[in-house]
């Protein structure tokens, strides 16, 4: 959102302009804050499965127990909201994908997938990370809890911190919280856009829980999509569709290592997957800046907020 732009009506009462208002509940948002531990992993990943695959190989990379590949993870640290909420945040995020070279001969999906599975588990054990925290965290957290569970010898001498073990299902899970919950909580949105027309289908998102003349978004999405305006055009340019994406992704990394492909094709399909970093690149960087939206309305007075205009 664009900093110094805000306008206070009331006491959790805010105008964006002269079209847009938004309520925040601030003690229902530390509530969930609480169910934070800190050191955190902000986290998104692109995966594949039997969905995006168009049958052109005899030969499929998913499998009956690993039926959710993972092929890019973007993720940041963060030790607090308030170091999310002063530093430079797109410059705090990292990456994992798998490669791929021109007709390499040695190219093994699953190697490679093996060891980028044991880095991240690895790494997440020595940063001592005890949350990790997504935006809809149901898919990105389901394929992690079985990279924990299929790798428990990792974790014999030094404990993985975000796994817990989850008596009903008689295995470890990982400890997650989902930006969700505070979105769909403690804000409520007026149903208009900046030029004052309708901002959504009201029948197609729930009343919010502030007001029930207003609505709740329940996505990151909706909500970047409601404020419109990203400050300084920090997100990376989007133009193609991410299941389309994935489709081409999946071919990439399933074409069989004697099937050569061109250059020209190569480098396609290789700019596909940039995209889709970038796409995950942008996923992450939202989840970090609804953070400290969220830090600045919940912890500083108004004074210090950079998002209420002075």
């Amino acid at each position: 959102m664009k900093k110094n732009s805000i306008s206070i009506i009331d006491e959790g009462y805010f105008l964006l302009n002269e079209n847009q208002t938004f309520r925040f509940d601030k003690e229902v948002a530390k509530k969930f804050l609480e169910n934070i531990q800190f050191p955190i992993i902000v986290l998104d990943t692109e995966f594949f499965n039997h969905s995006h695959d168009s049958g052109e190989y005899e030969k499929t990379l998913f499998t009956e127990t690993q039926k959710d590949l993972v092929y890019v993870i973007q993720y940041s640290f963060a030790k607090s909201l308030k170091e999310i909420s002063y530093r430079d945040n797109h410059k705090a995020i990292k990456s994992i994908t798998i490669k791929r070279g021109h007709n390499e001969p040695n190219y093994d999906f699953h190697d490679q997938y093996s060891k980028m599975i044991t880095s991240f588990l690895n790494m997440c054990r020595n940063k001592d990370i005890r949350t990790i925290v997504c935006a809809g965290a149901s898919n990105d957290v389901k394929i992690i809890n079985q990279w924990i569970n299929d790798n428990k010898k990792i974790f014999a001498r030094k404990p993985l911190s975000m796994a817990f073990y989850n008596k009903d299902k008689k295995e470890l899970n990982a400890n997650y919280f989902d930006i969700y919950e505070i979105l769909e909580n403690a804000f409520s949105f007026s149903n208009t856009n900046s030029e004052g027309n309708e901002f959504y289908n009201p029948n197609n998102l729930p009343p919010g829980k502030q007001s029930s003349e207003m609505i709740a978004l329940t996505s990151s999405k909706k909500f970047f999509d409601w404020f419109e305006v990203i400050d300084d055009n920090i997100l990376k340019d989007e133009d193609d569709e991410i299941r389309n994406m994935c489709k081409i992704a999946y071919s990439f990394y399933a074409c069989p290592k004697d099937k050569k492909i061109s250059f020209d094709q190569y480098k396609s399909m290789n700019k596909t997957i940039k995209k889709v970093v970038d796409h995950c690149y942008n996923d992450v960087l939202k989840v970090l800046i609804f953070l400290d939206f969220v830090f600045q309305f919940t912890a500083l007075p108004y004074a210090k907020n950079s998002y209420i205009k002075k």
